[in-house]
């Protein structure tokens, strides 16, 4: 027996002594883009991409049909920004920004910002449909299951599409401002796509939308998004620790949880209270931490934060304008 428990750690030890670090870009090594340094990669490899916008686009066969996207994914490969806020995937050109096929969760996407793209195909298909139509961040279409770290999306089409057997983890990551939902989730399977510490705000759509799939959310902060904070029909969904607030802000009252799902302010966790963005009208350029005296702070699982941030201002200022009993009374004078 320790004969054979020593030859698994020197495996073990070879194989992390085996893993290279790809850097993006590398005139030397003639990598000019993702793409390259994702195809030189091998098992266990980190294509680590420097500061700077990267657009450059590629093709790929997908159970939608042929598309195009920045990168795709290879099983086993890390793909690391060095910087969240210097590395840009600019997919205004492409279907999606990053594509995974047939990824397990050792496949990361880590520590990097994807933007752009459109919220539906130019033969305008139902944007209510079953996502075929849809751009994404990541998509996530067939046994896809990375983990997704530290990663911004914004100004986006859809945030991160998953469908057929994909079960991705988001983690501690913002969907932000995104022109469609800011997570689809479309018959996914039975195994859930994980969504804990994330922060959806201001998402044209849902903040996530579930049609047929499964998920298990906690610890996030899913607020001030145009339609309900998570829908969800036929679908299994474990809902902890959560602050859903201001959805769907045109209805009256306005809706956190829509589909089939009841309200669960007050149950498993789940609040529905002002977060206190520091910055959410972007008047300095938006900042989703939140102020010292937010309920997001230490109101999730375990006391961690709710949301991808913690504390970043003083002021608690909130987005939502409170009209007094008297001026309302004035409207009618």
């Amino acid at each position: 027996m320790r004969s054979l428990l020593a030859i698994l750690m020197i495996a073990i030890v070879a194989a992390i002594a085996a893993a290279d670090v790809i850097h993006v870009p590398n005139a030397e090594e003639g990598l000019n883009c993702i793409q390259d340094g994702i195809n030189l990669a091998a098992v266990g490899d980190t294509v680590l991409l420097h500061a700077g916008t990267y657009d450059s686009v590629h093709f790929a066969a997908t159970p939608l049909g042929q598309r195009s996207a920045i990168c795709i994914a290879k099983d086993g490969v890390t793909i690391r920004g060095i910087d969240r806020d210097d590395v840009v995937i600019d997919h205004t050109l492409a279907d999606f920004g990053i594509l995974c096929l047939d990824v397990g969760s050792s496949s990361q996407i880590k520590s990097l910002t994807i933007l752009g793209g459109v919220a539906k195909g130019m033969d305008l298909g139902d944007d209510e449909g079953d996502g075929r139509d849809l751009r994404a961040g990541i998509a996530c279409l067939e046994s896809a299951s990375p983990t997704v770290r530290y990663v911004t999306i914004e100004e986006s089409s859809t945030g991160i599409m998953c469908r057929t057997d994909c079960a991705p983890a988001i983690e501690e990551s913002e969907i932000v401002r995104s022109s469609h939902h800011a997570i689809y989730i479309y018959e996914n399977g039975t195994s859930p796509v994980v969504i804990d510490q994330v922060t959806l705000v201001a998402n044209f759509d849902h903040g996530v939308k579930m049609f047929g799939g499964s998920a298990t959310i906690t610890s996030s902060s899913i607020t001030h998004n145009h339609k309900s904070g998570i829908y969800a029909w036929n679908s299994n969904v474990t809902i902890e620790y959560c602050n859903l607030y201001w959805n769907d802000y045109n209805s009256d009252p306005a809706e956190n949880y829509g589909g089939d799902l009841s309200d669960l302010t007050g149950t498993g966790g789940n609040i529905s209270e002002e977060p206190f963005y520091c910055d959410y009208t972007g008047s300095a350029g938006y900042d989703y931490h939140v102020c010292f005296l937010s309920p997001n702070i230490g109101g999730g699982a375990g006391g961690v934060n709710i949301g991808a941030w913690g504390g970043g201002c003083s002021d608690c200022v909130s987005p939502v304008e409170v009209i007094s009993w008297g001026a309302i009374k004035a409207l009618y004078r």
